[in-house]
């Protein structure tokens, strides 16, 4: 395949959970034979009510597909769905394209572009920022980094669930340097978040009020805007991130700094407010929970 995919040609993914369901429907929307793959069969049948098509098994979806956009949750699971028992690597045809969408360690991504390679299978690095709001609104942040000529091929694809494309260049794994350089922020300002409106209720002022004055003046950050409600109201059950998916992406900030040996000592802070709510029992609610490390209410 050397021509740019287009309306009418079939994608796959693999991953339909709270960011792939969104990716999922703007795949659809635009045109895209979309099949998809999920080891929760009900997110399968959800798939075929919104007009996609679950493939079977990996084999299915390999010899439809050309190109597979994975928004599976951490490098584990890349590697189980690429090298795993009925691995994508060895079922893709020649010259497939793997778009790896999913928050990982940036070594591991530029290793897996060596690996893939040796299949004839190009990678594209392109983790993405938005949440599931922005999955859904097809508005997403892609930080790009692969062959220009791929990158190009599978353009119309990443513009179905991105907004914002930012290219990084041509090495492997610098997307995902810049995802786990974002994460870094978001995570601090879910952390400052949680502090600020805990010491707002400890003092006694009105949750809601706070949030207002907060996100009104040069205090507000995107995080607070989206986070703030739910701390407010306290609904933490309504998963969009959970904690344990900030355990997860502040461990590989707190890697990543490690090993070009720079001081991220508010990352760490940050991680401690996550790793404690985790090891609380909260670590499946949303990520705003970390605010019940101040209030246990």
């Amino acid at each position: 395949m050397t021509k740019v995919i287009q309306a009418g040609d079939a994608v796959g993914l693999i991953g339909l959970g709270v960011m792939g369901r969104g990716v999922a429907l703007n795949l659809i929307k635009s045109g895209f034979k979309t099949y998809g793959r999920d080891v929760n069969p009900e997110s399968l049948k959800w798939l075929e009510s919104v007009g996609g098509i679950a493939a079977k098994d990996p084999q299915e979806l390999a010899a439809h597909c050309k190109v597979v956009v994975s928004f599976v949750v951490n490098d584990k699971q890349t590697e189980d769905v690429l090298f795993g028992k009925d691995g994508l690597a060895s079922l893709l045809a020649p010259d497939s394209v793997f778009i790896a969408c999913s928050t990982m360690p940036p070594k591991y991504v530029h290793d897996l572009a060596a690996r893939l390679a040796q299949k004839k299978i190009h990678l594209v690095d392109a983790p993405v920022s938005g949440g599931q709001a922005g999955a859904l609104k097809g508005s997403l942040t892609v930080m790009l980094a692969g062959d220009p000529v791929i990158c190009e091929r599978v353009h119309p694809v990443l513009t179905s669930f991105g907004g914002k494309i930012f290219p990084l260049g041509a090495e492997h794994g610098k997307g995902s340097q810049m995802k786990v350089i974002n994460q870094l922020l978001c995570g601090v300002h879910i952390a400052a978040a949680a502090e600020a409106l805990s010491m707002a209720q400890q003092s006694g002022l009105p949750l809601d009020v706070s949030l207002e004055i907060l996100k009104s003046g040069a205090a507000s950050s995107w995080m607070l805007g989206d986070r703030g409600p739910r701390m407010v109201t306290q609904d933490f059950d309504t998963v969009t991130s959970a904690v344990d998916i900030f355990v997860k992406d502040m461990s590989l900030v707190l890697d990543s700094a490690r090993e070009g040996k720079f001081p991220a000592s508010m990352a760490h802070a940050a991680y401690l407010q996550f790793i404690k709510a985790s090891g609380d029992g909260l670590g499946k609610l949303d990520d705003a929970a970390v605010m019940r490390n101040y209030n246990k209410k």
